[in-house]
């Protein structure tokens, strides 16, 4: 007897054999298919954070990069149903807890509800640009709700829609319970035009740490179109363009002179700026070039912005001995673009102990559907590292840990904001 099966029979054992498997099979499929589309969601289980400032702290200062919310992050928004608020949603407790917050904001605000602008909008973009953003009123508001101070517009897309976008933002701003950087109505305004409402585009903006230490905070970029710059008489963003550096100069300058010379008597000057390359993880020489200047006139603090990713912090000296520390890109904080690396954020704080000494630390940042969340679940640890790995790249090893989840600078060791005392 022939105990061998011959191709029918074999083929109906297959067949057989499939059916069995089929459902286990598509079920193991379809969840291997899922990760990619829900992997945020199932590794990350993100809540929103409290008690996030430890007691021992004595002021705080919160930074962020990139925030752009127009395009697809208002329509996400519209979709959910949801107001544009929701992008903050996990983050708003950081900024509650912090006794100042400052960004870099890259939309310009149009009111296109008003039949009169939305008729100009498409006739109002700039032809020597590719990409075009807009954001509406309710996104300044979302600012403002989140607990942002002040925001930068020194960037590369506040005049996307030329004077349209200039007057708008401006019109919006001009009256809301928030300090803009970095643009305005013109440079070097006389006292009367500043006290009739007027902006200027190179103004350093001040606040208190406690009675005697003052922090001076601008915005500049080295990014920038044909049309954008400000100048004398004329409405835009801060550049290089024109008197640009030289403006930049004298502004550092008067900030750090005491009151009684004609100066701002600022004690820790903070700069936002906008430069690099999009998406290059490493500084280019000019980026570098710019930072050495900043820090030989007198910039503490550097707060980066434009590249979309993270970079390495730095740390400089300047002319007289004093030290600088460069957060050179804070990457995005909230955007809409979709690959990894635009992805990892963080929150910089800047912390003022009781006990006399000064940080700086990272909280690790992942955006999901546009909103900045603390990283959290079984994706945490690798994260947390590729975050951290980057930022403590070029710093000393005796100037970093890693403590409570955070990447911690210590700034007295760096030499950062040596003399500044803000004990109680």
């Amino acid at each position: 007897m022939n105990d061998k099966l011959d191709f029918k029979d074999r083929l109906k054992l297959m067949q057989v054999n499939h059916k069995k498997k089929a459902l286990p099979h598509s079920l193991i499929a379809l969840a291997i298919l899922a990760v990619p589309f829900l992997g945020h969601n199932i590794f990350a289980n993100s809540t929103v954070p409290t008690d996030t400032r430890p007691d021992d702290v004595t002021y705080r200062m919160s930074m962020v990069g990139d925030m752009m919310l127009g395009r697809h992050v208002a329509d996400a928004a519209r979709q959910a149903n949801e107001p544009i608020d929701r992008v903050f949603n996990y983050v708003t407790p950081f900024f509650e807890e912090s006794d100042y917050v400052t960004g870099n904001f890259e939309t310009p605000i149009i009111d296109d509800s008003i039949p009169e602008i939305e008729a100009e909008i498409e006739d109002a973009e700039l032809h020597n640009k590719d990409i075009h953003l807009y954001a509406t009123p309710d996104a300044g508001d979302a600012l403002i709700n989140a607990g942002f101070d002040s925001v930068t517009l020194a960037n590369n897309h506040m005049l996307d829609y030329g004077d349209l976008s200039l007057q708008q933002s401006l019109d919006y701003f001009r009256d809301a319970d928030i300090d803009i950087i970095g643009m305005g109505d013109a440079m070097n305004l006389s006292e009367e035009e500043i006290a009739e409402g007027a902006i200027d585009a190179a103004g350093v903006k001040t606040f208190e740490l406690d009675d005697d230490t003052r922090v001076g905070i601008l915005g500049f970029t080295d990014v920038f179109v044909q049309g954008f710059s400000a100048q004398d008489f004329v409405g835009g963003v801060f550049t290089r363009e024109y008197a640009g550096l030289g403006e930049l100069r004298n502004r550092l300058i008067e900030a750090k002179l005491p009151e009684e010379e004609g100066g701002l008597g600022v004690d820790i000057m903070v700069v936002h700026i906008h430069w690099g390359d999009e998406y290059q993880i490493g500084s280019n020489a000019e980026q570098e070039e710019r930072a050495q200047y900043l820090a030989n006139y007198g910039v503490d603090i550097v707060i980066g912005h434009h590249s979309h990713v993270l970079e390495p912090v730095t740390i400089l000296e300047g002319f007289e001995g004093n030290r600088m520390l460069s957060m050179n890109s804070l990457g995005n904080f909230v955007f809409d673009q979709g690959w990894t690396r635009t992805k990892e954020s963080v929150i910089a704080q800047l912390d003022f102990l009781d006990n006399g000494s000064k940080e700086l630390s990272f909280v690790p940042m992942f955006l999901n559907q546009s909103q900045p969340q603390e990283t959290a679940g079984i994706m945490k640890p690798y994260r947390d590292f590729r975050i951290f790995r980057t930022l403590r790249k070029e710093l000393p090893r005796e100037l970093w840990e890693v403590r409570d989840g955070r990447l911690v600078i210590d700034l007295d060791a760096a030499g950062i904001l040596e003399g500044v005392d803000v004990t109680p």
